[in-house]
């Protein structure tokens, strides 16, 4: 009959073959060079990238953020309960120092310009520790005004002033080179001990360079007074300075 040809055809059509069973789809090859189960350790390399970076941005926030608060960079007593040095110290770790150590006075050998945000922070915190900081503008590799250092050590070993801490940004130029002449200069320490010391805060060999150019002018004033006047038998950048000044108060912003 036609009506069952009718039925028969649109059985065919709907199931896609005579018999009412439409065939399974053929799963596609993989890749030449894939074999089963690479997706599976492709999820695993991704997955140790993952923690490796992870914990790679962790061990950077411990090193940059957790330690300068722990461990206050290259801090170290010089003439304990009077002189102490560092580096470029955070607000915690300055916090930390000055409580423990009674910290008077800071002398900052030249972290970072007048003005600039880290200067800044460094008055804020001297300013809310109740601490007088005093500023020199020695620069990176320990040159400079040597009169600079003679100010500075003339405060830090001002009984009136002390405990005091001495720093630049690493704790390593400037300041091993301000400790030498001190211990040069109160203990008779031999510019050569003085400078193995200073090896031990990483200082550069710049440093020892500077020392023997300046260390004759520097404890002469030291021992005599006055500032080492400028002239052709002075050291590099000898100008006399005015009588130092502790740092202006600043405002903390809004």
């Amino acid at each position: 009959m036609s009506g069952g040809g009718s039925s028969s055809s649109l059985n065919e059509t709907l199931l896609g073959e005579k018999g009412g069973v439409t065939p399974p789809v053929a799963r596609k090859a993989p890749p030449p060079g894939v074999r089963a189960g690479a997706k599976g350790r492709v999820s695993v390399v991704s997955t140790a990238l993952f923690v490796a970076v992870a914990l790679g941005a962790l061990a950077y926030g411990v090193d940059r953020v957790v330690l300068p608060d722990v461990f206050p960079k290259r801090f170290a007593p010089v003439l304990e309960g009077k002189v102490y040095r560092s580096g470029e110290l955070s607000p915690a770790a300055m916090e930390r120092v000055v409580r423990r150590h009674g910290i008077r006075t800071v002398i900052d050998l030249g972290v970072a310009p007048a003005g600039d945000i880290r200067d800044r922070r460094l008055q804020l915190t001297a300013q809310a520790l109740g601490v007088t900081r005093f500023r020199f503008d020695l620069e990176g590799d320990a040159t400079g005004n040597p009169n600079a250092y003679v100010q500075a050590l003339r405060l830090a070993l001002d009984p009136a002033r002390q405990p005091v801490l001495v720093h630049c940004a690493a704790g390593a130029q400037r300041t091993s080179c301000a400790i030498a002449l001190l211990r040069m200069h109160t203990q008779g320490v031999s510019m050569e001990d003085a400078l193995r010391e200073a090896d031990g805060f990483d200082a550069k060999p710049k440093v020892g360079e500077v020392l023997a150019s300046i260390a004759p002018a520097v404890l002469r004033a030291l021992a005599e007074g006055g500032d080492i006047p400028a002239g052709p038998d002075a050291p590099p950048d000898a100008q006399p300075l005015g009588e130092p000044r502790p740092t202006e108060p600043l405002r903390a912003r809004p």
